[in-house]
């Protein structure tokens, strides 16, 4: 009997299995490195010549909707079978698309490309994010803080590949798939069989829930949109920035690096205190700490902005795991949908927001348009306050067509 067998004997009583949180995080990890691979190489496409800022936007929004607008009907229908296809599969199937990135020498072939690993996210984050909640009686925004720092490594790794292929050639981009590859293999042998529950399908039951929940839901959605718009913004401006002043543009694939690497320890830290201290008020301070240090670090000279950048992405994304967590508890009996409309709705939108101000860069220019993301910041902190914690009721724990009271 492995390891990740004995501990998983012992979830139902109570104790969360860890080893399998930590392997889902893993192709959480390989599934957003692939991802953000493929829209990090479209600076070094506009410095080329190859694509427009425009371009590279609609890159970033094709990537985006295709991964957005399917991934609640894949977390209904994961709910609904229990199977574990689609989070064996995902990253495998991204990592797929990353490798095509050889193939794709004009702009249509890009967006194909990007729309192509769309669906292999859309159908990888709504499940496996059920699973590591199905895994998790307890710590729950601990356990989805680990899933969320294994998207964030790897969603940092994607500026850094792509500064590393495209200095020594696109043609190496199938290389990629290795790994990627062995996670899919190790998620084939180690994933867990969540299971169906008939009871999460009464239609009346659903829709009920929903419509208790619609509003907080959206105001969850919409702070993930806006906040991650923030982040794409800043993976596309910062190569651009720093190559308007003079710098290499891999400096600012580095920078974008170090952002997000911070945001996956932000994550970690801000999921943990979500749980001590409560979900609004972690993502609301996270937020509202991110906008003035995003400013400053843009401003500072280069050789300060490495231990700014790094507070910055670390307050950014401090929320990245407690919004999702906050979908799951106003949805609980139906994680999977939860998931794909926080994961899929919010990040989806987020691509329309950034991609927007890849279009206004090329009006007003990218040191102007990127000092919006401290704006989004802010703006996403506003919307975080008026989020409402769900409220069940200890006597009612069976209550047919009420998922959750929401506390008025």
């Amino acid at each position: 009997m492995s390891a990740l067998d004995f501990v998983s004997e012992r979830t139902p009583f109570g104790r969360t299995d860890y080893p399998r949180v930590v392997l889902l995080s893993i192709g959480h990890l390989m599934n957003d490195l692939y991802g953000n691979f493929i829209t990090s190489l479209m600076p070094y496409l506009v410095i080329r010549g190859d694509i427009s800022t425009t371009g590279a936007g609609l890159v970033l929004l094709v990537y985006l909707f295709g991964s957005s607008v399917l991934q609640p009907i894949f977390g209904l229908i994961s709910d609904r079978t229990g199977r574990r296809a689609f989070a064996v599969i995902g990253p495998v199937w991204v990592g797929l698309a990353a490798a095509a990135m050889a193939r794709a020498n004009t702009t249509a072939m890009l967006l194909t490309v990007a729309g192509v690993g769309g669906l292999g996210t859309a159908a990888f984050h709504p499940q496996a994010a059920s699973m590591v909640d199905s895994l998790s009686p307890t710590n729950k925004g601990r356990s989805m803080s680990y899933f969320s720092m294994g998207g964030n490594i790897g969603f940092a790794l994607g500026p850094v590949a792509a500064a590393i292929v495209a200095t020594v050639g696109l043609e190496w981009s199938p290389a990629m798939l290795l790994p990627g590859a062995i996670v899919g293999l190790a998620l084939a042998r180690y994933a867990p069989h969540v299971g169906r529950s008939d009871e999460s399908f009464a239609i009346a039951d659903l829709w009920d829930a929903i419509r208790i929940a619609w509003k907080q839901i959206n105001l969850v959605v919409s702070v993930i949109a806006i906040r991650s718009a923030a982040q794409y913004a800043l993976i596309i401006f910062l190569p651009l920035y720093y190559h308007l002043r003079g710098f290499p543009a891999e400096l600012g694939s580095y920078y974008a690096f170090v952002l997000s690497l911070s945001g996956a320890i932000g994550g970690l830290v801000g999921g943990h205190l979500s749980d001590l201290y409560g979900r609004r008020r972690i993502v609301v301070l996270s937020l509202v700490t991110a906008a003035p240090l995003l400013v400053v670090s843009l401003l500072v000279p280069a050789a300060f902005v490495w231990p700014l950048v790094a507070l910055s992405g670390a307050s950014l994304l401090a929320s990245n795991s407690v919004t999702v967590v906050q979908g799951q508890e106003l949805l609980p009996r139906h994680r999977g949908l939860a998931s794909g409309l926080t994961l899929g709705f919010g990040f989806g939108l987020s691509g329309v927001i950034a991609s927007s101000l890849t279009t206004l860069s090329d009006h007003i220019g990218v040191g102007s348009a990127i000092f919006a993301a401290p704006g989004l910041a802010l703006i996403a902190a506003v919307v975080a306050a008026f989020v409402r914690n769900p409220v069940r009721k200890a006597a009612e724990p069976s209550e047919s067509g009420q998922a959750a009271q929401i506390r008025q």
